[in-house]
């Protein structure tokens, strides 16, 4: 009987080292397939460049507005001061184009 009572903790063990371990799937935490999440970083992408393109061109259109009416010739410059911040809603445009090139 006491032999039982020892071995039964080693007999445990090695019936537990027996068994195969069952690996579950990984769980999606977002919710979302791989298209889904493409599109979404698309839209991200796009929407803060909009966002950034937008202030900016608020920024500089109002800065530029005043320089002009003080100093005309500064008009020029102005304007591409301006066109700076519309190309960063290009850039976002174009990146969201790539990221939804990836996405099919």
């Amino acid at each position: 009987m006491e032999l039982v009572k020892k071995l039964l903790p080693l007999l445990a063990i090695l019936s537990l080292s027996a068994i195969t371990p069952a690996y579950a799937e990984t769980p999606n935490v977002v919710g979302l397939t791989p298209v889904e999440f493409k599109l979404l970083t698309a839209m991200i992408s796009f929407s803060v460049a909009a966002i950034a393109a937008a202030w900016a061109i608020c920024r500089a259109g109002s800065a530029s507005m005043a320089a002009a009416a003080e100093r005309p010739e500064l008009r020029t410059n102005a304007i591409i001061i301006a066109a700076l911040g519309e190309a960063i809603g290009i850039y976002g445009i174009v990146m969201g184009i790539l990221i939804l090139g990836q996405a099919v």
